[in-house]
């Protein structure tokens, strides 16, 4: 670490559940964040991804199984010897301290001497690029600043373990997107092992090295951003990560030597997949998944590839500089998104009848339970 050349660390939960009455808030986690990593804990409001990061860092102790800190079982370890920084959803900077004093808290709390703090203090503000601000309070100052010193605060203690509990919620979207850049940045030079709780998508994917997708106290899915989104699990995972498309039908065909499924709608429509390794069975009910940007909008029929080729009515167009949007009529009684990066032809319009297509490549085939 390039303030105190700490090792790096891993934290390992194995089948660890945290109840609060009646309610399950953690079911089961079991997970591994290596050293280094910058690890998501991603879900919507109340699927356990807070009470996930608040047991890490001690807040609560969990009812069954264990929680391993560098390889060392920290479930009895109250919080401050932990050696975890944390930087809340609200900063929690101490409004009549300035800057410097806000920083260099923790070291008073650690009996750090006097000339180290001050050191210290003024290489993790280097860090944050926050030097000039050292004398200024809490209140004079952006919040995009605010974040960067609460930031400074939770690594000037040389953590093995650095906690962001939805650190950007509060900013507005230009300077969300800021300032995530900034975390990002200061992680990867630091190589400090990170876990950081969203229910926003785009920072999860554009931020992380491994996310865990959470619903209802569980985990459903592990992976890279990649993963994550290429590649869901389930129902869950693939409307949660970004947008798509779920048609429903019912399985017609299974067709081992092509590697090709073929999925009968409401409609009687067609579609087929490439996703035939999962253990499906002929008339079992299932959802297609086909995300907005897969489907390609074009005039002419002549375009269409050989497999899930449509016909429909423009329902609606949105043209937003870098893309169009639109919903299409139909398949399966269901109205289509589809999505035209870098529109070059802006011809279209609502009411027009156009062909549309996808690969079955792109296809995501879920049981419909």
């Amino acid at each position: 670490m390039i303030i105190g050349g700490i090792d790096l660390v891993e934290v390992v939960l194995e089948h660890v559940t945290k109840n609060f009455g009646q309610v399950t808030a953690a079911d089961d986690i079991s997970l591994k964040i290596n050293d280094g990593e910058l690890f998501f804990l991603l879900g919507p409001s109340g699927c356990g991804k807070t009470t996930t990061l608040r047991l890490i860092a001690g807040f609560y102790k969990p009812d069954q199984g264990k929680i391993f800190i560098n390889k060392k079982i920290v479930n009895d370890i109250p919080p401050y010897k932990r050696n975890i920084g944390m930087v809340f959803q609200n900063y929690a900077l101490w409004p009549h301290m300035t800057v410097y004093d806000n920083i260099i808290y923790g070291l008073k709390i650690q009996n750090v001497n006097p000339d180290s703090r001050v050191k210290k203090a003024k290489e993790v503000l280097k860090i944050v690029q926050m030097e000039p601000y050292a004398l200024r309070y809490p209140n004079q100052l952006s919040g995009g600043q605010q974040q960067r010193i609460a930031l400074a605060r939770a690594l000037v203690i040389e953590p093995e373990v650095l906690l962001l509990d939805e650190p950007l919620s509060n900013l507005d979207a230009k300077l969300r997107y800021e300032t995530r850049e900034e975390i990002k940045k200061i992680q990867k030079a630091l190589g400090i092992t990170s876990i950081y709780v969203t229910h926003d998508q785009s920072e999860a994917l554009s931020m992380a090295d491994k996310i865990a997708v959470m619903n209802q106290g569980r985990i459903e899915q592990i992976g890279t951003p990649l993963e994550i989104y290429n590649k869901p699990i389930n129902r869950f995972v693939a409307g949660f990560i970004g947008e798509t498309n779920f048609i429903e039908g019912k399985i017609e065909k299974i067709d081992q030597q092509n590697n090709l499924l073929t999925v009968k709608t409401k409609s009687d429509d067609k579609i087929f997949a490439n996703d035939i390794k999962k253990p499906f069975t002929i008339d079992q009910d299932v959802v297609c998944s086909i995300r907005p940007e897969h489907i390609k909008v074009t005039k002419f029929e002549n375009h269409l590839n050989e497999y899930n080729r449509f016909k429909g009515i423009i329902k609606n167009l949105n043209y937003y500089g870098s893309m169009e949007h639109y919903i299409l009529d139909n398949i399966g009684t269901v109205d289509v998104k589809a999505t035209n990066f870098n529109p070059e032809d802006l011809s279209n319009k609502i009411g027009d009848q156009i062909y549309f297509y996808f690969k079955p490549d792109d296809v995501d085939v879920f049981d419909l339970k």
